[in-house]
């Protein structure tokens, strides 16, 4: 589960604050990966990987909770600055409302495979996220992706919108992949299997613009 709030300039930084826990398998996986690190070597890869995706990203304030608890979640806290996170051109500005998923690429990209694709777990992704628009600025017939569903096995589905004073966007994202333990498939699946992913992908990069009003030149 991953939130963020953040403030959007006229300019394009985005900054915020951020909470992502991690449970089940994947909050195992963090643990184990961070064991045997020391609390400012936890804190260089958390950056380094955030560097890996948006290069301008500055974290600051990072708390890293429960590495060694088995039971609760892995969290990490932080905030965050990401100048030129929005390109502006002329009035209008775009950007990219999925935060968490901002710089990954889709998870496969070989033509062709020769072996099973296994997925080690089935796993679930939620995320809520608020972004407050610059002043002066509104959504320019802004639209969201549409749902993604193949049978029982994943889902992807996007809500968005704007709060009633029209300052606040609103970006809540669901999927999932493995329902019904669904985790291994053939090599004849993975063409499609490759097209879920991609589609997923896209729908994720999806942009928003935004438009300047009450100027001069309106």
């Amino acid at each position: 589960r991953r939130v963020g709030k953040f403030p959007l300039d006229e300019n394009g930084t985005l900054e915020g604050d951020v909470t992502i826990e991690y449970t089940g398998h994947l909050g195992m996986e963090r643990k184990l990966l961070n064991d045997d690190d020391s609390p400012v070597q936890r804190e260089e890869n958390l950056k380094e990987a955030m560097k890996g995706r948006l290069s301008s990203a500055e974290l600051t304030n990072i708390v890293i909770e429960n590495v060694t608890d088995p039971v609760k979640p892995f969290i990490y806290k932080y905030h965050v600055q990401v100048p030129g996170y929005g390109q502006r051109t002329g009035k209008r500005l775009f950007f990219q409302p999925a935060f968490f998923r901002k710089g990954i690429e889709a998870m496969f990209s070989a033509g062709t495979r020769k072996y099973p694709i296994y997925f080690r777990f089935p796993w679930s992704e939620n995320d809520e996220i608020s972004i407050e628009l610059p002043k002066g600025y509104v959504l320019d017939n802004a639209d969201r992706p549409g749902p993604i569903v193949a049978g029982d096995v994943t889902k992807f589905e996007v809500k968005m919108g704007v709060t009633q004073d029209q300052k606040t966007l609103k970006y809540i994202r669901k999927f999932f992949f493995g329902g019904g333990d669904a985790i291994l498939f053939p090599v004849a699946t993975y063409d499609a299997i490759k097209r879920l992913f991609e589609e997923i992908n896209k729908a994720d990069d999806h942009m928003i613009t935004l438009k300047q009003v009450g100027t001069t030149n309106e």
